[in-house]
């Protein structure tokens, strides 16, 4: 038995032992075995063996690509600075990663140790994630949300198996999400327990550090602000703080922030300052709008040039702009038509909504709703149909693209004999027959209802129209930066993901303030990415079709793309590509 210092007691030959038997036996192990290792050692082996994690010495991913000044970066360097002024002597490595596991900065004692850990790959730009090289001191902590400690062989990776590595990860301490860790590495001989607790303090010195950063933005902020001030509207912002004067209060909310936001970001700077003519729901105005150069990160300042003839206290919580944008197409479609009406676009992406507020705001009861896979027993449904007609109600047929040849012709005999528009189809033309589209083109006129990912600044009235619907009396308030998050991201669920969302936030923050954390992980990981360029677009697209070709499966979709496995790990979190993702 090897004792690792006095305070670090393990067997090698029972830990290997336990790993080997692991991988031999497979993740269905029984739970009446646990293993003779620390639990978090034990869930870390079942991942790594589970996300295919490499056990060779040689197989370490060199990545290349990472931001050596990030906003980690820069609250980091001088903690680590300290950490290895105090370690000097102790034959202890200090190392940072990001939140996907690669090394952005360590801080080595010297010559011998530098060479010990360049043949162990723990240098800056590898990656040291536990999706690819298994239980490791930085990638394991950002699985586990802790401090983990791990020992000699409870490395997954034989490479590492000399080290002892007490690491924790890093939240933001304003969101709250992870993003980071900070890992002491020494030789698992002399390594002692105190590294674990000198590591949860740098990480706590690397928070403060974090925070008092955010808290200098809002300084340099107020800076900016005194210098644009005028008599006149203006507005100072960056993503999540807005000053202004009196004169520039009455066109903000939340909602505007968020769509001026992304109005600027969109905006191409080279060539100095804009002249924009805004129209976003509440404010419509002529600015002249600056990029605050001084900023680590972006900040505006926006000048009110002139404002439009409409009132800039226009309140944005109704729900009326979704039914200016959709409902009065389909009334004035109505209006023209005194046949079938068909509402179009894909699955989810809130066809039936859209009928059932056009037929509320003409004063009409809820339809009778059908789907068109149910449609059975032909002679039932034609019965029931047939009376809500007559009664001067409305029947809805959804999916028609699930209809088969039998009951499209049903259909379509019952749109000849309309005389009024109160026959509704939904469909996703996408995924429609070609039986079902001729059959369309005979008998109805329609409306499309378009991606929700596409409806970019109508997002917030969206939101406010659904939260109204789904929590009347106290709705969850969501902040500007919550709206930006939710702007951002691509619905691939369309509407009806939306409103899980939604429905979730209003279960459990009834009336309360919405943060971005409280929103989905994968959300605002989206919204944190920078823009794909054009290259990195048509990337994705391949990527994202390679793996539905391969129904997801990540082996075989590098394989097909001529990648490596790791390579394709990085490149699904660089691109922003998950599950959702691909179903959409």
């Amino acid at each position: 038995m090897i004792t690792a210092a006095r305070h670090l007691p393990i067997d090698p030959d029972e830990v290997r032992s336990a790993k080997e038997t692991l991988i031999s036996r497979g993740l269905l192990r029984s739970v009446d075995e646990p293993l003779s290792v620390p639990g978090e050692i034990d869930r870390s082996w079942r991942r790594s063996i589970s996300a295919g994690a490499t056990r060779a010495s040689g197989a370490f991913q060199f990545i290349n690509e990472f931001d050596a000044d990030s906003e980690l970066a820069r609250a980091a360097r001088p903690v680590l600075d300290r950490l290895a002024i105090t370690l000097q002597d102790m034959k202890t490595s200090i190392f940072l990663a990001d939140r996907t596991g690669q090394i952005v900065a360590r801080r080595v004692p010297g010559a011998s140790d530098r060479a010990r850990f360049d043949n162990a790959n723990a240098a800056e730009g590898f990656d040291f994630s536990e999706e690819s090289i298994g239980t490791n001191g930085l990638g394991t902590p950002i699985q586990e949300g802790t401090a983990v400690f791990v020992r000699g062989p409870e490395h997954f990776n034989e490479a590492l198996e000399n080290l002892a590595c007490a690491g924790a990860g890093i939240r933001h301490p304003v969101t709250g999400r992870m993003i980071g860790s900070l890992s002491l590495a020494a030789p698992v001989d002399v390594a002692e327990m105190m590294m674990l607790a000198m590591t949860r303090e740098g990480v706590q010195q690397i928070a403060d550090n974090l925070r008092a950063a955010v808290g200098r933005r809002e300084v340099t902020l107020g800076q900016s602000y005194q210098r644009h001030r005028t008599k006149g509207p203006v507005i100072v912002l960056n993503s999540d703080t807005v000053m202004t004067n009196v004169t520039g209060l009455s066109f903000l909310n939340v909602e505007v922030h968020a769509r001026l936001w992304e109005s600027l970001l969109s905006q191409d700077w080279d060539q100095g300052p804009h002249v924009l003519d805004l129209d976003l729901h509440a404010l419509h105005a002529r600015a002249l709008a600056h990029r605050l150069e001084e900023h680590d990160d972006a900040a505006f300042a926006v000048e009110i040039l002139d404002r439009q003839q409409q009132s800039p206290t226009r309140k944005m919580t109704s729900p009326a702009p979704v039914r200016d944008a959709f409902v009065g197409v389909l009334q004035r479609t109505a209006a023209r038509s005194h046949g079938a009406l068909v509402v179009t676009g894909p699955s989810g992406a809130g066809k039936l909504y859209v009928v059932r507020e056009w037929l509320r705001s003409e004063g009409h009861d809820d339809p009778l709703v059908l789907e068109g896979g149910d449609l059975q027993s032909l002679g039932s449904w034609r019965g029931d149909t047939a009376e809500t007609l007559a009664s001067g109600g409305t029947v809805v047929i959804r999916r028609l693209e699930d209809l088969d040849v039998r009951q499209i012709s049903a259909v379509k005999t019952l749109a000849d004999g309309l005389t009024t528009a109160r026959l509704v189809f939904t469909a996703d033309l996408s995924r429609c027959s070609e039986a079902v589209l001729r059959m369309l083109s005979q008998v109805a006129v329609g409306v499309d209802v378009p991606a929700l990912a596409s409806r970019g600044q109508e997002l917030p009235s969206i939101i406010q129209a659904l939260l109204a619907e789904i929590e009347p009396r106290r709705r969850p308030v969501l902040s500007a930066a919550t709206m930006q998050v939710l702007m951002r991201w691509d619905w691939p669920g369309q509407v009806a993901e939306l409103r899980q969302v939604l429905r979730n936030l209003a279960a459990e923050l009834p009336g309360q303030s919405v943060s971005p954390y409280h929103l989905p992980e994968r959300m605002w990981n989206a919204a944190n990415r920078r823009p794909l360029t054009r290259i990195e677009s048509a990337e994705r697209s391949e990527i994202v079709a390679a793996l539905r070709q391969c129904d997801g499966n990540r082996s075989k979709a590098a394989s097909l793309l001529g990648i490596g496995r790791t390579t394709l790990y990085r490149k699904l979190d660089v691109l922003g590509i998950d599950d959702e993702a691909l179903r959409s």
